[in-house]
């Protein structure tokens, strides 16, 4: 029997966890608003009220680790952000694995941080396409994760992950690594300009906005998901969010109704739309393959099946492939995915 494990993602605005039994299947799922640029002690909170709210004998649990956070402007650079983190780590949790990849080692876990902080340092995209890759047959597939704030595109094939790049500077450049999520990004990343209302519209270069606003007018955002800070620090309404997109074509509110604003969310999920498939397709162009079907996670999984349609190839929600007695736990995961991963693959490979 193999213990229970809680794979942990550790971002610069979330801490996910995903907890699998000895059977592999999924039984706790948790996501914790960590805005890790105000400090680690606000890591340090996120983990205890996990261990807390789940209720877990540390000693009977295995912990799998990956990593964004190491990025945020806590750190003076990753090297230093990794090492603080996994310190914060393993002074809580036990029986810790770090999950790291490179093209010369491959894929594993490992306890020992120091030396390995280039190869540790943002693999929770290279976990999550590994993972998905030995799930599926030989097909090649394009793994497209839309989260909160970034998006990463990665093609699978034989059950191996095809990187187009490893670093985060290499990533970015070849687009596989895209800024753009369903949360925190701000709406003037969009622009310069929208075509709305049958005029080319130059949208406020301020943070006004942010795409959260456009999925929660839309209806698409779950609020479980919706975790950021609004611009204006204002709530998380209807309204509010219609007066925060109005402000982006220089309007109030009150200037017109809600099917107004509605109509203007419409046109920023597009663009949001158009520049993912952007970044989708000059990955593509750098493959050595081309994917035969689309697998979509991430709190922003709700936009993959239109990319697949515009792809032209059958598409696959990543929830539908995940163990678990619930289907909101399948839900949940997949929104999570890179915790699962590291966990299922700390189970596989142990």
């Amino acid at each position: 029997m193999k213990p229970p494990v809680i794979g942990w993602d550790i971002g610069g605005a979330h801490v996910k966890a995903v907890m699998l039994d000895s059977q592999g299947q999924i039984v706790r799922v948790s996501q914790q608003a960590c805005a890790l640029w105000k400090g680690l002690p606000l890591l340090e909170a996120a983990i205890q009220h996990v261990l807390h709210d789940w209720r877990i004998e540390l000693e009977r649990c295995d912990h799998a680790v990956t990593m964004t956070g190491e990025l945020v402007d806590l750190f003076d650079n990753r090297l230093q952000g990794v090492r603080a983190i996994a310190q914060t780590v393993n002074a809580y949790l036990p029986h810790v694995g770090f999950y790291m990849s490179s093209a010369a080692q491959g894929a594993h876990f490992t306890a020992k941080v120091e030396g390995n902080e280039p190869h540790i340092a943002s693999m929770n995209w290279h976990a999550s396409a590994q993972c998905l890759a030995t799930m599926q047959e030989d097909s090649p597939l394009l793994v497209v994760d839309i989260g909160s704030t970034t998006s990463d595109i990665t093609v699978c094939d034989q059950q191996q992950v095809q990187p187009a790049g490893w670093t985060d500077a290499e990533r970015m450049a070849s687009q596989s690594l895209f800024y753009t999520g369903v949360v925190r990004t701000p709406l003037m990343a969009l622009g310069p300009t929208i075509q709305w209302q049958g005029k080319i519209r130059h949208i406020a270069a301020e943070y006004f906005a942010t795409t959260a606003d456009v999925y929660r007018v839309l209806g698409e955002l779950s609020p479980d998901y919706d975790m950021a800070d609004t611009a204006d620090g204002q709530g998380r309404s209807v309204v509010d969010s219609m007066r925060r997109l109005a402000r982006m074509v220089g309007h109030d509110f009150a200037d017109a109704d809600e099917p107004t604003w509605q109509s203007l969310a419409e046109v920023f999920k597009e663009k949001q739309l158009e520049v993912l498939m952007r970044a989708i397709h000059m990955t593509l162009n750098q493959a050595s393959t081309q994917p035969v079907f689309l697998l979509g996670l991430g709190a922003g999984s709700f936009l993959a099946e239109a990319m697949a349609q515009r792809l032209q190839v059958p598409y696959q929600a990543v929830s539908g492939l995940l163990p678990a007695a619930h289907a909101q736990l399948k839900i949940d995961a997949e929104v999570c995915f890179p915790a699962y991963a590291v966990a299922r693959l700390w189970q596989t490979w142990h």
